[in-house]
């Protein structure tokens, strides 16, 4: 590409883009096994954008999104919240491979939260917190869960998960 007129302005963007760039906007990132995370996810952007209606929200089905937008958007936001199911002690695949990801990409200044629904274990917050202080964010919080798939009492705790993250913001 070549910039004709202003050709300073990619050098700028640039410099903004490597000192901590944000925007007002946070991210949410989930996979679910039966449609719980989904619901999680959901009630958290509800929460959050109840206590703040300025803030852009985007929201990912990860193993159902292009990794590249993701990626994107997480790059663009001040906060990021990562939902997977607890799956045989672990978390979801597509979850654990999109933090991978981010592992690599050394993202500064920006903060996390876990979130997930279990049956029985529900190591799925630990884990995903751990990768996520790996990466660079810094933890909100200790993240929520939720057991089984999410009913009107849970689905009330994530929205005001969301609403408290929304304030630590």
């Amino acid at each position: 590409m070549i910039w004709c007129k202003d050709p300073l302005q990619i050098v700028k963007k640039y410099s903004a883009w490597a000192n901590n760039y944000k925007e007002n906007q946070i991210t949410i990132v989930y996979d679910t096994m039966w449609n719980g995370t989904r619901r999680m996810a959901e009630a958290i952007a509800e929460g959050i954008k109840k206590e703040d209606k300025e803030v852009v929200l985007k929201l990912f089905n990860i193993a159902r999104s292009d990794k590249n937008d993701v990626i994107t958007e997480v790059f663009k936001s001040k906060a990021l919240l990562v939902g997977s199911p607890t799956i045989n002690k672990g978390i979801l695949s597509a979850v654990g491979g999109i933090l991978e990801e981010m592992r690599g990409l050394g993202f500064k200044n920006k903060k996390a939260a876990a979130f997930g629904a279990y049956g029985w274990s529900g190591e799925c917050i630990k884990i995903i917190s751990e990768r996520l202080k790996e990466s660079g964010f810094e933890l909100l919080n200790d993240g929520i869960r939720e057991k089984w798939n999410p009913n009107d009492e849970s689905i009330g705790n994530c929205i005001k998960f969301g609403r408290d993250i929304a304030t630590q913001l």
